[in-house]
């Protein structure tokens, strides 16, 4: 028995559908936005985009250039043909190799910081010199014929795919996060326009947190949420979040193929034991497989970061102007999902254009153009109309300027560094294709340049990133290089055959799990789906406060509460949806910040409550005009306050009590 022919065509056709269908949505809603166009106009243009791109590609050969070099089109090197580059013994390999163990033990034990990002960029640098050296070598041959594990790796690759995306229904991890993107996502779907001002405090009374409001795919979750009469949370938590999760792991299993690791179902296997039994949000970005997948940002690095490494891959072996047009949607792609993409793809433009160069520097430069051209613009337009984000970088959490604070949140410390950093530093000579290595090693040194110390501060001074700059990991791909590394392990164990493999996906699952962040961690609880991302006596009580009718002013309640109202429905507004999201409007006079900041502390403590302060919360509710109060139930205090201030009880569920104004 066979499994089907041409499984992996189909499923690799309907991802690269998929990312074409968002970049199409995602220059409609730019158009839109720009001409304050409504959804349904958004929906016409996206079908014209279409259509469109339709008849360009028809109209492009898919041929590659004449003046290319083209490397052999097979899937996937002979097993023991992965263990060769490192074992060469060249001296600018060992270097490499030398260099990373002393950052990889630095990074461990935390050693002084200058070892660590020096010997981080003399990794990189030596690291990508020998990549680029090999790239007059030529391609390793074909393989061995296919295994019968090669040959079912497409329905392994769906079972994975599938287990996670239920896994992912299950957990219940809320995040304070979706208090601006699920809001207007639900403004979208209740009105049916695309807000320029903010949604959160005032109907558009407001300017945005967040500014230009460039990411497409909130707007979209709203629109298709209108599309089928549901709410915006019901399509982020019970759509979004189990086909971004199904999506996420075959687009790890199709960039493996793409690196011609072989077998890479091993390799893809062995990384999602790996994450399932010991990962970390920050260290591999594994807890965005399932934990936080509906939000934009872990959409971007768990679905589209593989899909633009693939076909960054696929123009080197075969460039042709077909993949150009394929690179720009990706480009387009990732702005519409995340800012972040505004400046990590011009970067992974640079690093997937330089292996060009050895062949042609017309394809290298026509390569990051069509990859960056988008997120370049989406960035000199957001500069030009003042760009802004909630989080004041410069006067909140400043330790997250600290370089060496961004190198161990993303490695920890102890053998788990020592794996990782090896596995990122060494993925430059281990990836048995040969232009991945050269992409690898510039990725590599542009993170080692976010680990110079005033880097981070350098940025937000120019251009206003800041911290974010951090987020350049994502173009690394941590996750697919431990699968790298994992194969060329089993490599290195051929003489015991399939067993070899399997030893060494065993023990980095025992690994994974013995010095990780087990996954079960990472998730708050554990709930039957099909559930938001809220707790349930929030969303009761949400619920009352619906069925109440028009409230006679703002609502005031602890931030849990508050982040659920603000995502649910748009017709109640929050004193304090979250703390920092008002901090751009503390120089409002109509916004009355001290006020709302006073009053955000009296319901999130549950501490005893000082009556002298009775006239100041007096003072704060009549400002505001609050129409509801709630606060915790055991809060018996601050109840009392607040029926002294003129409020009675209104209904108590077993977290909240709230009052309504007499």
């Amino acid at each position: 028995m066979r499994p089907p022919r041409g499984l992996t065509a189909w499923i690799d056709r309907a991802y690269d559908v998929g990312v074409v269908v968002f970049a199409a949505w995602t220059i409609a809603y730019h158009v839109c936005l720009a001409l304050r166009l409504g959804v349904p106009w958004a929906w016409a243009v996206t079908a014209v985009c279409l259509i469109g791109w339709w008849l360009v590609q028809r109209r492009l050969p898919d041929t590659p250039s004449p003046d290319s070099t083209i490397a052999p089109s097979y899937d996937g090197t002979a097993a023991h043909a992965a263990a060769r580059p490192l074992l060469r013994r060249e001296w600018t390999a060992v270097l490499t190799v030398l260099a990373a163990v002393v950052t990889a033990f630095g990074m461990a034990f935390s050693a002084p910081w200058s070892l660590v990002w020096i010997g981080w960029l003399v990794t990189a640098v030596i690291g990508t010199l020998t990549a680029w050296r090999w790239l007059r070598r030529p391609a390793e041959p074909p393989g061995d014929t296919e295994t019968l594990l090669e040959r079912w790796s497409p329905v392994i690759a769906l079972g994975w795919a599938i287990g996670i995306a239920v896994v992912s229904l299950w957990t219940m991890s809320p995040s304070g996060d979706d208090v601006y993107y699920v809001n207007l996502s639900q403004w979208v779907a209740s009105h049916g326009e695309f807000p320029i001002r903010d949604t959160l405090f005032a109907d558009l009374e407001y300017p945005m947190s967040n500014w230009p409001p460039v990411a497409s795919y909130d707007a979209l979750v709203g629109a298709v949420a209108a599309l089928v009469g549901a709410k915006a949370g019901t399509i982020a938590y019970l759509v979004v979040t189990p086909v971004a999760s199904f999506l996420a792991v075959l687009g790890l299993w199709r960039l493996l193929r793409a690196w011609r690791v072989r077998p890479a179902i091993v390799a893809l296997s062995v990384v999602l034991l790996g994450l399932l039994a010991g990962s970390d949000a920050h260290h591999t970005a594994g807890g965005g497989l399932v934990v936080r997948i509906w939000q934009g940002k872990f959409i971007f690095a768990w679905v589209l970061i593989p899909w633009l490494l693939v076909h960054l891959v696929r123009y080197f072996d075969r460039p042709s102007r077909r993949q150009l047009l394929s690179l720009f949607a990706g480009g387009t792609a990732a702005v519409g999902l995340s800012t972040t993409g505004i400046f990590v793809v011009p970067v992974m433009a640079l690093a997937g254009s330089v292996p060009l160069l050895r062949r042609s520097w017309r394809q290298a430069c026509a390569c990051f153009a069509a990859t960056a051209v988008y997120p370049i613009g989406a960035g000199l337009v957001t500069k030009a109309l003042g760009g802004r984000s909630a989080d004041l970088f410069g006067t909140r959490k400043l330790y997250r300027f600290d370089a060496d604070h961004i190198g161990h949140s993303f490695f920890a410390t102890g053998p788990y560094a020592v794996v990782l950093v090896l596995a990122v530093l060494l993925g430059v000579l281990l990836i048995p294709h040969r232009g991945a290595r050269v992409t690898t090693g510039v990725m590599a040194l542009a993170l080692g340049v976010v680990f110079v110390p005033g880097v981070t501060h350098l940025s937000y001074d120019v251009v206003g990133l800041g911290p974010t700059i951090r987020r350049i990991k994502h173009g690394l791909d941590f996750v697919a290089l431990v699968g790298v590394t994992a194969v060329w392990l089993g490599t290195l164990l051929r003489r015991w055959r399939g067993l070899g493999l399997a030893v060494v996906a065993l023990a980095a699952t025992v690994f994974f799990a013995a010095y990780g962040t087990p996954m079960r961690a990472q998730v708050s609880t554990w709930q039957r789906p099909f559930h938001w991302q809220r707790l349930d006596d929030e969303r009761v009580a949400v619920a009352r406060l619906v069925r109440a009718g028009p409230l006679h002013g703002p609502l005031l309640a602890p931030t849990g509460l508050s982040v659920t109202t603000a995502l649910t429905t748009t017709s109640i507004k929050a004193v304090v949806p979250r703390d920092y999201y008002m901090d751009y409007l503390r120089d409002d006079p109509t916004f009355h910040y001290d006020q709302r900041h006073f009053l955000g502390g009296f319901v999130n403590s549950a501490g005893p409550w000082d009556r002298s302060g009775q006239r100041t919360l007096d003072h704060a509710l009549a400002v505001v005009h609050v129409g509801v109060a709630c606060v915790f139930a055991g809060a018996d205090q601050r109840a009392r306050a607040l029926v002294r201030a003129g409020f009675s009880p209104f209904f108590v569920t077993p977290r909240y009590r709230c009052f309504h104004h007499a």
